[in-house]
């Protein structure tokens, strides 16, 4: 996440900085968004699936913390780019599994990746996205984290209590806070339960969803349609972001 995080330092809502520019930051966001999901692809090419892993870990939490990409006014790409997204999910998993090291040992954030995939998942279909990775992901983690032993489940808590001892007053008080909020939420424990098992694969072929995808791009902005031809505003000098200043902001600044 700290790689997508870091090329985001640019890339502010101009609504934040007192202007707007038509159509720029949910496009800004996408191609960020299309670099990374290109990372991932090469890195599942040369079957380095722990790179690719990390990069997916790194975009799906960012997913969660931004949510303006799929708000583009182009709802047929929102829904190429989740595609995309769910198959290079899979096929990492698919790599995993095939080298016998899909568990929480190997994998020791696993579960928590597939709840957040998950839920990811659930929240695209309500965008018309079909998303059916979110059942993938359901699927395994019925396999391998319904049924807990009180052994694992003690296990897990000690890992947990000894994290939030290492941090400082502070955090440990929003860890906890956090903790207690989830345990409040009765879907998110219980989403293993919600979904199926009898997804189209054809869904998840990657060769085949990745063609579309980059054909798809062909014809997608690879710059702001107005304005400089960079989506980095922090390159934009002040006589480029005149044209795009809410008109009284400086008054309103002033008071």
């Amino acid at each position: 996440m700290v790689s997508i995080q870091h090329k985001m330092q640019g890339f502010v809502d101009p609504a934040a900085l007192y202007f707007f520019v038509p159509d720029y930051y949910p496009y800004a966001v996408l191609d960020l968004v299309d670099t990374t999901l290109t990372m991932i692809y090469n890195k599942i090419t040369q079957k380095a699936y722990q790179d690719a892993y990390y990069l997916l870990e790194g975009l799906t939490l960012f997913n969660d913390f931004d949510l303006s990409w799929p708000m583009c006014d182009d709802g047929d790409r929102t829904k190429i780019t989740d595609k995309a997204y769910g198959a290079l999910v899979v096929a990492t998993l698919e790599g995993f599994e095939k080298d016998g090291r899909l568990n929480a040992t190997d994998l020791p954030g696993l579960e928590n990746f597939l709840k957040t995939v998950a839920e990811w998942a659930d929240s695209m279909k309500e965008l018309s996205c079909s998303a059916s990775y979110g059942d993938y992901c359901k699927s395994i983690g019925r396999k391998l984290f319904k049924n807990k032993s009180a052994e694992t489940i003690a296990r897990e808590k000690a890992w947990l209590d000894a994290w939030i001892a290492g941090l400082d007053v502070e955090d440990q008080q929003s860890a906890k806070k956090i903790l207690e909020d989830a345990e409040k939420e009765p879907l998110k424990r219980g989403i293993w339960d919600a979904g199926r098992d009898d997804f189209d694969d054809m869904d998840f072929a990657l060769s085949r969803v990745w063609k579309q995808y980059r054909q798809y791009l062909t014809k997608a902005p690879t710059a702001p349609l107005r304005g400089p031809g960079t989506w980095d505003i922090s390159k934009w000098s002040e006589i480029q972001k005149e044209e795009f200043v809410f008109k009284g902001a400086s008054d309103e600044e002033e008071d």
